[in-house]
């Protein structure tokens, strides 16, 4: 018998590639990466608002754009209809047992997949027995609801590999409510993370599902940009280096919560999300000695991922612009 070591490693490359979430700040760099580097990929965008088609179209020429939610089995059988590989991602909240299901099932009446990549987020061997009771009893976060979307894809057996996503996204520090110019200050829970860059998320999954090695299938591959290992207080410290100017850090629980409540107010916040923030970075900061960089990304973009203090250089007239508005 031939040992399975001995056998090539080699899968099929997907010659086209749904991403789901195109609208997104993964998604919309993974399409883009596609186009430029692999043109001859037949590319499909799928996204759940249909008034976000037009849109996606101006945005990425050649590329197809279709409507495919998760919540509706029709829509997901023709998004996902002749398309190889596929990325899949879901916004907070989802409903997974319900999404994974029908997605699973319209892959399945496609019969054509080669290559999923699921993203995740998942604290290091996260025990579901430790995660706090509110948590529990909102019910609908992703410390709960991505383990439910990992046993629907697992049991199926579908050819999937997941990202997950051990960072904090670098680009929160664009959101309302956490960089106060005024202040000139970061408002947020203390706690120390890895970071990354998600627009090289996409690229990294564009490369991996272009990668005809058979040994990511299967994998759960951890994702951080394997060098910025921060607390809240550190970023403010590389800000303030960067823009030239003292930037304080505001740890303060009452002041967080005040920045988002303000939001729900405007109505750019959902109306749980405060409650929901608190309980979450406290069971993060719980467990953020589990955290460790590693160097997936790197390997698999070939170069040194981009760091926070690359990043805010990139953003510098951005935070600038903000400054000098405050002052004005």
């Amino acid at each position: 018998m031939e040992l399975l070591y001995m056998l090539p490693n080699r899968k099929k490359v997907p010659a086209s590639i749904g991403i789901f979430g195109a609208t997104g700040h993964i998604g919309g760099p993974m399409a883009a990466w596609l186009r430029r580097h692999a043109p001859d990929v037949r590319v499909r965008l799928i996204t759940s608002n249909p008034a976000s088609v037009d849109a996606l179209r101006n945005r990425h020429p050649g590329c197809e754009v279709v409507v495919g939610d998760y919540y509706d089995r029709s829509s997901l059988t023709k998004a996902v209809a002749d398309m190889e590989g596929l990325f899949v991602i879901a916004t907070t909240w989802t409903r997974e047992e319900e999404a994974m299901t029908n997605l699973v099932a319209a892959i399945r009446e496609a019969d054509c997949l080669t290559h999923m990549i699921r993203v995740v987020g998942e604290l290091p061997n996260a025990n579901l027995r430790r995660v706090p009771p509110e948590l529990h009893e909102f019910g609908l976060g992703i410390e709960l609801q991505h383990p439910i979307a990992r046993r629907i894809i697992d049991d199926s057996d579908l050819p999937n590999t997941y990202f997950n996503i051990g960072a904090s996204f670098m680009d929160n520090l664009l959101r309302p409510g956490m960089f106060v110019p005024e202040k000139r200050k970061l408002q947020w829970m203390e706690h120390r993370v890895p970071y990354i860059d998600p627009r090289e998320i996409g690229e990294a999954a564009a490369r991996v599902l272009l990668d005809d090695d058979h040994r990511h299938l299967y994998q759960f591959h951890t994702l951080n940009n394997g060098q910025d290992y921060l607390f809240f207080r550190d970023v403010a410290a590389i800000m303030s280096d960067v823009l030239q100017t003292h930037i304080a850090f505001d740890a303060d629980e009452e002041n967080f919560l005040a920045v988002l409540r303000r939001g729900v107010e405007a109505g750019t916040m959902p109306a749980m999300l405060p409650d929901y923030l608190l309980h979450y970075h406290g069971y993060e900061e719980e467990n953020q000695v589990g955290w460790a960089l590693n160097d997936f990304l790197e390997r698999t973009l070939g170069r040194k991922p981009t760091t926070m203090r690359a990043w805010l250089m990139e953003y510098k007239p951005f935070f600038l612009k903000q400054l000098n508005a405050a002052v004005s």
